[in-house]
């Protein structure tokens, strides 16, 4: 039954035959649909009353598709349109024909109590799920997408067991040189289960703050249960991601003998409190997880930041020397690494003369060059760290600027 929805079954609205309603959120109706003109299976989201007239859930809504939309990856769920019917905003999005990592969980872990065992996931299903998982999310972390509600009722796999992440509805842009911090008037949402220390106090968050969601549902992927114990009051999951020890959640992990050392540690670097003691990305997440070499990761690292232009960024090289020493690398190591990489990539040589004019003209271009935070960045990670003489370096400004200024 249908009456009480804005879509009723067989109407046709914006060229799509409504089928049936297949879920509610809490701000949000789903419905099945069928694109008349090119004969597929779609998905349509529309933001439901009372949110549909508020200007903030508006926003945010719109926020989802226009972040969704430009996320060109198999593990995203794609949206193919936007559009407005009775002053309601609704979402075209890909059609997934299988089923959520929660319920996948929950049958799992029936299946086990019926053999009288704990857990859920074979450890060998849940690695190859999560590892899917990393690769989506870190796809969104990459064009500094934050998620902000990774759980496995978010996670879709199709009947293939491909994994698709969905519902963008809480995330945001980190704009570059900033960290995200929720202004008073905002809502702060998420699931008290998988929310990070930062996300809960309202604190700025980054990336790292999805590594922990991620850690989170990997752990009750593998055992079925919560790092935060038993306890489903809400008040008590919260102060577990404040305050709580990892003793308890490292026993748990620790009864579950087919999950290996090398998976219990990196579950346990994720949900550390300290964002900087967590993994600092997905890619370093997904190592961990493989058992990859730390200075195999600093090359995966470096190969991704070369495939796009053949040129590192300025905060690319700034955190490609943050994580270098801490791979084993020196600065003299680290070039020595890059050089055979752009090699290997068919790339030109290594030219930190070229590199500085690229990221000084992005900063000109937005109007950063006169900001001593960005300006000190380039300083230190070209001049300090012996890339360029001072003179070099102040050269090569004057040369752009005077440039800039015949045009």
């Amino acid at each position: 039954m249908l009456s009480n929805n804005i879509f009723k079954v067989g109407q046709i609205v914006e060229g799509y035959k409504i089928d049936n309603l297949i879920g509610r959120g809490g701000m949000s109706e789903l419905f099945l649909a069928h694109d008349i003109v090119l004969g597929k299976k779609v998905v349509i989201k529309v933001l439901k009353e009372p949110y549909s007239e508020n200007e903030y859930f508006k926003k945010q809504f719109l926020t989802e598709a226009r972040i969704q939309a430009n996320l060109d990856n198999p593990h995203i769920v794609q949206i193919f349109r936007i559009f407005t019917y009775q002053k309601k905003i609704s979402l075209v999005l890909q059609y997934i024909d299988g089923t959520n990592l929660a319920r996948v969980i929950k049958r799992a872990k029936e299946l086990r109590e019926k053999e009288g065992k704990k857990g859920a996931l074979s450890l060998e299903r849940g690695v190859h799920i999560f590892l899917q998982m990393l690769d989506g999310i870190g796809y969104a972390h990459r064009y500094r997408i934050i998620h902000k509600d990774i759980k496995p009722s978010n996670i879709l796999l199709d009947k293939q067991g491909l994994v698709r992440v969905v519902d963008f509805g809480l995330s945001f842009h980190l704009p570059k040189g900033n960290i995200k911090k929720e202004k008073k008037d905002e809502v702060i949402a998420g699931t008290p289960y998988y929310m990070s220390p930062e996300q809960i106090l309202n604190k700025k968050v980054d990336f790292r703050s999805d590594i922990y969601s991620l850690g989170i549902t990997f752990f009750y992927m593998l055992t079925g249960c919560f790092p935060s114990g038993p306890n489903k009051d809400p008040d008590s999951i919260l102060r577990f991601h404040l305050e709580g020890s990892l003793d308890y959640p490292q026993r748990i992990l620790e009864e579950h003998k087919e999950i290996i050392p090398r998976i219990r540690e990196a579950i346990l670097k994720a949900i550390e409190k300290d964002p900087d003691n967590r993994h600092q990305s997905c890619l370093e997440f997904s190592l961990a997880i493989k058992g990859e070499k730390l200075d195999e990761m600093y090359s995966e690292l470096l190969r991704r930041a070369l495939s796009k232009k053949g040129i590192i960024t300025l905060t690319e090289r700034s955190y490609l020397d943050k994580i270098a020493p801490k791979k084993g690398l020196s600065l003299k190591d680290a070039m020595v690494l890059e050089t055979n990489i752009r090699k290997e990539m068919g790339l030109p040589p290594l030219d930190f003369a070229l590199e500085y004019k690229m990221a000084f003209l992005d900063l000109l271009k937005k109007k950063r060059h006169e900001n001593s935070i960005f300006l000190d960045e380039l300083d230190n990670t070209y001049v300090r760290k012996g890339r360029l003489t001072k003179t070099e370096a102040r050269l090569i400004r004057e040369k752009v600027q005077l440039a800039r200024t015949e045009k």
